[in-house]
Protein backbone atom coordinates (compact mmCIF):
# COMPACT_ATOMS: atom_id res chain seq x y z
CA UNK A 1 0.00 0.00 0.00
CA UNK A 2 1.49 3.37 -1.04
CA UNK A 3 1.97 6.18 1.45
CA UNK A 4 -0.64 8.26 -0.37
CA UNK A 5 -3.24 5.51 0.03
CA UNK A 6 -2.26 4.94 3.67
CA UNK A 7 -2.94 8.61 4.35
CA UNK A 8 -6.48 8.25 3.00
CA UNK A 9 -7.77 4.95 4.36
CA UNK A 10 -7.11 3.26 7.69
CA UNK A 11 -8.51 0.09 9.20
CA UNK A 12 -10.11 1.13 12.47
CA UNK A 13 -11.74 -2.15 13.58
CA UNK A 14 -11.45 -5.82 12.65
CA UNK A 15 -13.52 -8.64 14.14
CA UNK A 16 -13.17 -11.96 12.31
CA UNK A 17 -14.48 -15.18 13.80
CA UNK A 18 -12.27 -18.25 13.52
CA UNK A 19 -15.11 -19.95 11.65
CA UNK A 20 -14.63 -17.59 8.69
CA UNK A 21 -13.33 -19.71 5.81
CA UNK A 22 -12.36 -18.13 2.48
CA UNK A 23 -13.13 -21.48 0.83
CA UNK A 24 -16.75 -21.28 1.99
CA UNK A 25 -17.61 -17.72 1.01
CA UNK A 26 -19.95 -19.04 -1.70
CA UNK A 27 -22.39 -19.59 1.18
CA UNK A 28 -21.77 -16.17 2.75
CA UNK A 29 -23.34 -12.77 2.14
CA UNK A 30 -21.01 -9.78 1.90
CA UNK A 31 -22.40 -6.56 3.40
CA UNK A 32 -20.88 -3.23 2.46
CA UNK A 33 -21.70 0.26 3.71
CA UNK A 34 -19.93 3.00 1.80
CA UNK A 35 -19.72 6.70 2.58
CA UNK A 36 -17.13 9.41 2.13
CA UNK A 37 -15.89 9.12 5.73
CA UNK A 38 -16.27 5.41 6.55
CA UNK A 39 -16.49 2.05 4.82
CA UNK A 40 -17.92 -0.95 6.66
CA UNK A 41 -17.47 -4.57 5.59
CA UNK A 42 -19.53 -7.34 7.15
CA UNK A 43 -19.96 -11.05 6.49
CA UNK A 44 -23.07 -13.10 7.22
CA UNK A 45 -22.89 -16.88 7.20
CA UNK A 46 -26.24 -17.53 5.51
CA UNK A 47 -26.42 -21.21 6.46
CA UNK A 48 -26.01 -20.43 10.16
CA UNK A 49 -27.73 -17.01 9.97
CA UNK A 50 -24.77 -15.62 11.89
CA UNK A 51 -22.63 -12.53 11.46
CA UNK A 52 -19.04 -13.74 11.58
CA UNK A 53 -16.91 -10.76 10.54
CA UNK A 54 -16.73 -6.98 10.53
CA UNK A 55 -14.12 -4.51 9.33
CA UNK A 56 -14.31 -0.75 9.60
CA UNK A 57 -12.17 1.60 7.51
CA UNK A 58 -11.97 5.33 8.09
CA UNK A 59 -11.50 7.55 5.06
CA UNK A 60 -9.76 10.92 5.29
CA UNK A 61 -8.64 13.62 2.85
CA UNK A 62 -11.33 12.40 0.44
CA UNK A 63 -14.27 14.69 -0.29
CA UNK A 64 -16.32 12.86 -2.91
CA UNK A 65 -17.30 9.36 -4.00
CA UNK A 66 -14.92 9.36 -6.96
CA UNK A 67 -12.12 9.55 -4.41
CA UNK A 68 -13.67 6.70 -2.43
CA UNK A 69 -13.95 4.61 -5.59
CA UNK A 70 -10.22 5.07 -6.15
CA UNK A 71 -9.61 3.48 -2.73
CA UNK A 72 -11.86 0.47 -3.24
CA UNK A 73 -9.34 -1.50 -5.33
CA UNK A 74 -6.80 -1.23 -2.53
CA UNK A 75 -9.35 -2.04 0.17
CA UNK A 76 -10.55 -5.13 -1.68
CA UNK A 77 -6.98 -6.41 -2.07
CA UNK A 78 -5.86 -5.58 1.49
CA UNK A 79 -8.96 -6.74 3.35
CA UNK A 80 -9.11 -10.31 4.63
CA UNK A 81 -12.78 -10.43 3.69
CA UNK A 82 -13.56 -8.76 0.41
CA UNK A 83 -11.33 -10.47 -2.16
CA UNK A 84 -13.56 -13.57 -2.38
CA UNK A 85 -16.59 -14.82 -4.28
CA UNK A 86 -19.82 -14.53 -2.29
CA UNK A 87 -23.28 -15.98 -2.58
CA UNK A 88 -24.67 -12.45 -2.55
CA UNK A 89 -23.53 -8.88 -2.01
CA UNK A 90 -25.55 -6.05 -0.47
CA UNK A 91 -24.28 -2.47 -0.45
CA UNK A 92 -25.67 0.43 1.59
CA UNK A 93 -24.84 3.87 0.21
CA UNK A 94 -24.43 6.69 2.73
CA UNK A 95 -25.14 10.10 1.19
CA UNK A 96 -27.78 12.83 1.28
CA UNK A 97 -29.18 12.03 -2.18
CA UNK A 98 -32.47 10.38 -1.24
CA UNK A 99 -36.15 11.23 -0.93
CA UNK A 100 -39.30 9.39 0.16
CA UNK A 101 -42.23 9.14 -2.26
CA UNK A 102 -45.62 7.58 -1.35
CA UNK A 103 -46.49 4.60 -3.54
CA UNK A 104 -49.71 6.30 -4.62
CA UNK A 105 -47.73 9.14 -6.22
CA UNK A 106 -44.76 7.18 -7.54
CA UNK A 107 -44.10 6.74 -11.25
CA UNK A 108 -40.97 4.86 -12.31
CA UNK A 109 -40.09 7.14 -15.23
CA UNK A 110 -40.20 10.22 -12.96
CA UNK A 111 -37.84 8.97 -10.24
CA UNK A 112 -35.00 11.34 -11.21
CA UNK A 113 -37.42 14.26 -11.10
CA UNK A 114 -38.54 13.32 -7.57
CA UNK A 115 -34.96 13.25 -6.40
CA UNK A 116 -34.17 16.63 -7.93
CA UNK A 117 -36.75 18.25 -5.65
CA UNK A 118 -34.56 17.53 -2.60
CA UNK A 119 -31.06 16.95 -3.96
CA UNK A 120 -28.55 18.41 -6.39
CA UNK A 121 -27.56 15.83 -9.00
CA UNK A 122 -24.50 16.01 -11.22
CA UNK A 123 -26.18 14.11 -14.03
CA UNK A 124 -24.22 10.87 -14.18
CA UNK A 125 -25.56 9.16 -11.06
CA UNK A 126 -27.56 5.96 -11.16
CA UNK A 127 -30.99 6.64 -9.67
CA UNK A 128 -32.38 3.60 -7.87
CA UNK A 129 -35.42 2.84 -5.73
CA UNK A 130 -35.89 1.03 -2.41
CA UNK A 131 -39.27 -0.36 -1.43
CA UNK A 132 -40.13 0.74 2.14
CA UNK A 133 -42.85 -1.79 2.88
CA UNK A 134 -43.50 -0.54 6.39
CA UNK A 135 -44.44 2.90 4.97
CA UNK A 136 -46.13 1.96 1.69
CA UNK A 137 -43.55 4.25 0.10
CA UNK A 138 -40.45 4.29 -2.09
CA UNK A 139 -37.05 5.72 -1.20
CA UNK A 140 -35.55 7.17 -4.37
CA UNK A 141 -31.78 7.58 -4.15
CA UNK A 142 -28.69 8.19 -6.24
CA UNK A 143 -25.54 6.11 -6.29
CA UNK A 144 -22.34 7.52 -7.81
CA UNK A 145 -21.51 5.84 -11.10
CA UNK A 146 -17.88 5.42 -9.99
CA UNK A 147 -18.89 3.30 -6.99
CA UNK A 148 -21.40 1.18 -8.88
CA UNK A 149 -19.02 0.50 -11.76
CA UNK A 150 -16.23 -0.51 -9.39
CA UNK A 151 -18.35 -2.94 -7.39
CA UNK A 152 -20.16 -4.39 -10.42
CA UNK A 153 -16.80 -5.24 -11.95
CA UNK A 154 -15.71 -7.05 -8.77
CA UNK A 155 -18.89 -8.89 -7.76
CA UNK A 156 -21.91 -10.45 -9.45
CA UNK A 157 -25.44 -9.17 -8.79
CA UNK A 158 -24.75 -6.49 -6.19
CA UNK A 159 -27.94 -5.32 -4.47
CA UNK A 160 -27.79 -1.58 -3.81
CA UNK A 161 -29.76 0.21 -1.11
CA UNK A 162 -29.68 3.53 0.67
CA UNK A 163 -28.67 3.46 4.32
CA UNK A 164 -31.70 5.57 5.25
CA UNK A 165 -33.99 2.89 3.80
CA UNK A 166 -32.56 0.35 6.22
CA UNK A 167 -32.81 2.76 9.14
CA UNK A 168 -36.36 3.95 8.49
CA UNK A 169 -37.79 0.56 7.56
CA UNK A 170 -36.28 -1.13 10.61
CA UNK A 171 -37.45 1.50 13.10
CA UNK A 172 -40.98 1.79 11.72
CA UNK A 173 -41.32 -2.00 11.70
CA UNK A 174 -40.00 -2.23 15.27
CA UNK A 175 -42.62 0.30 16.41
CA UNK A 176 -45.63 -1.09 14.55
CA UNK A 177 -47.33 -2.11 17.81
CA UNK A 178 -46.17 0.88 19.87
CA UNK A 179 -47.91 4.07 20.93
CA UNK A 180 -46.56 7.53 21.70
CA UNK A 181 -43.68 9.51 20.25
CA UNK A 182 -40.05 8.39 20.11
CA UNK A 183 -37.11 10.30 18.69
CA UNK A 184 -34.30 8.16 17.30
CA UNK A 185 -30.84 9.68 16.77
CA UNK A 186 -28.54 7.65 14.53
CA UNK A 187 -24.96 8.89 14.95
CA UNK A 188 -22.17 8.52 12.38
CA UNK A 189 -18.68 10.03 12.41
CA UNK A 190 -19.55 13.16 10.41
CA UNK A 191 -23.34 13.30 10.44
CA UNK A 192 -26.39 12.13 12.32
CA UNK A 193 -29.97 11.35 11.40
CA UNK A 194 -33.10 12.10 13.41
CA UNK A 195 -36.26 10.04 13.03
CA UNK A 196 -39.47 10.87 14.87
CA UNK A 197 -41.98 8.04 15.10
CA UNK A 198 -45.45 8.60 16.52
CA UNK A 199 -47.00 5.23 17.22
CA UNK A 200 -46.40 3.30 14.02
CA UNK A 201 -46.11 6.42 11.84
CA UNK A 202 -42.98 8.15 10.60
CA UNK A 203 -43.52 11.88 11.10
CA UNK A 204 -40.01 13.30 10.58
CA UNK A 205 -36.66 12.33 9.08
CA UNK A 206 -33.64 14.53 8.47
CA UNK A 207 -29.86 14.40 8.47
CA UNK A 208 -27.34 16.93 9.81
CA UNK A 209 -23.59 17.25 9.37
CA UNK A 210 -21.51 18.09 12.44
CA UNK A 211 -17.85 18.59 13.37
CA UNK A 212 -17.95 18.82 17.16
CA UNK A 213 -20.10 17.84 20.16
CA UNK A 214 -21.29 21.45 20.26
CA UNK A 215 -22.50 21.19 16.66
CA UNK A 216 -24.22 17.93 17.45
CA UNK A 217 -26.24 19.18 20.42
CA UNK A 218 -27.05 22.47 18.65
CA UNK A 219 -28.68 20.71 15.70
CA UNK A 220 -30.35 18.13 17.91
CA UNK A 221 -31.95 20.79 20.11
CA UNK A 222 -32.99 22.61 16.92
CA UNK A 223 -34.97 19.48 15.99
CA UNK A 224 -36.71 19.49 19.38
CA UNK A 225 -37.58 23.15 18.97
CA UNK A 226 -38.89 22.85 15.41
CA UNK A 227 -40.99 19.77 16.22
CA UNK A 228 -42.15 21.25 19.55
CA UNK A 229 -40.80 18.31 21.51
CA UNK A 230 -40.06 18.48 25.23
CA UNK A 231 -36.52 17.12 25.85
CA UNK A 232 -37.55 16.47 29.46
CA UNK A 233 -40.29 14.04 28.46
CA UNK A 234 -39.99 12.50 25.01
CA UNK A 235 -38.11 9.21 24.83
CA UNK A 236 -34.86 9.66 22.90
CA UNK A 237 -33.00 6.59 21.63
CA UNK A 238 -29.37 6.73 20.46
CA UNK A 239 -28.09 4.44 17.73
CA UNK A 240 -24.87 4.19 15.78
CA UNK A 241 -21.32 5.02 16.75
CA UNK A 242 -21.72 7.02 19.93
CA UNK A 243 -20.07 5.82 23.14
CA UNK A 244 -21.29 6.40 26.67
CA UNK A 245 -17.86 7.77 27.60
CA UNK A 246 -17.79 10.33 24.76
CA UNK A 247 -18.11 14.10 25.10
CA UNK A 248 -21.03 13.95 22.72
CA UNK A 249 -22.98 11.72 25.09
CA UNK A 250 -22.05 13.92 28.06
CA UNK A 251 -23.33 16.99 26.21
CA UNK A 252 -26.53 15.20 25.30
CA UNK A 253 -27.18 14.17 28.90
CA UNK A 254 -27.05 17.81 30.00
CA UNK A 255 -30.01 18.78 27.84
CA UNK A 256 -32.04 15.61 27.31
CA UNK A 257 -33.33 13.64 30.30
CA UNK A 258 -35.08 10.59 28.87
CA UNK A 259 -32.22 9.19 26.85
CA UNK A 260 -31.18 5.59 26.25
CA UNK A 261 -29.32 3.40 23.76
CA UNK A 262 -31.12 1.25 21.23
CA UNK A 263 -30.08 -2.24 20.15
CA UNK A 264 -29.19 -4.00 16.90
CA UNK A 265 -31.38 -6.66 15.33
CA UNK A 266 -31.87 -9.94 17.18
CA UNK A 267 -33.03 -11.89 14.11
CA UNK A 268 -29.49 -13.19 13.51
CA UNK A 269 -26.71 -14.56 15.69
CA UNK A 270 -23.38 -12.80 16.23
CA UNK A 271 -19.93 -14.29 16.72
CA UNK A 272 -18.48 -13.80 20.19
CA UNK A 273 -16.10 -11.09 18.88
CA UNK A 274 -19.03 -9.06 17.59
CA UNK A 275 -20.92 -9.57 20.83
CA UNK A 276 -18.25 -7.43 22.52
CA UNK A 277 -19.47 -4.42 20.54
CA UNK A 278 -22.10 -2.12 22.07
CA UNK A 279 -25.48 -3.32 20.77
CA UNK A 280 -26.33 0.07 19.24
CA UNK A 281 -23.18 0.15 17.06
CA UNK A 282 -23.29 -0.40 13.26
CA UNK A 283 -27.08 -0.41 13.34
CA UNK A 284 -27.68 0.01 9.62
CA UNK A 285 -25.06 -2.56 8.60
CA UNK A 286 -26.51 -5.24 10.88
CA UNK A 287 -30.04 -4.44 9.70
CA UNK A 288 -29.15 -4.44 6.00
CA UNK A 289 -31.58 -5.88 3.50
CA UNK A 290 -30.52 -9.49 3.11
CA UNK A 291 -30.48 -11.13 -0.29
Amino acid sequence: MTTEIKNKITQADSFIDESFDAKKTASYQLLLQIGTSDILVGVLDKQKNKYIALEKYTVSNVHNFDGVADLLDTLIKESKLTNNKFQSVSCNIVNNLSTLVPNALFEEDRKRMYLKFNATLQGDEHVLVDEIKSLDAKNVFAIPVSIKSKLDSQYNNVNYHHSSSTLIDTLVTNNKNQTGKKLYVHVQSTHFETILIDGKNLTFYNTFNYQSPEDFIYYLLFVYEQLQLNPEKIETILLGEIEKTSNMYTFTQKYIRTIKFGERADSSDFSYQLQTLPKHFYFTLFNSYLA
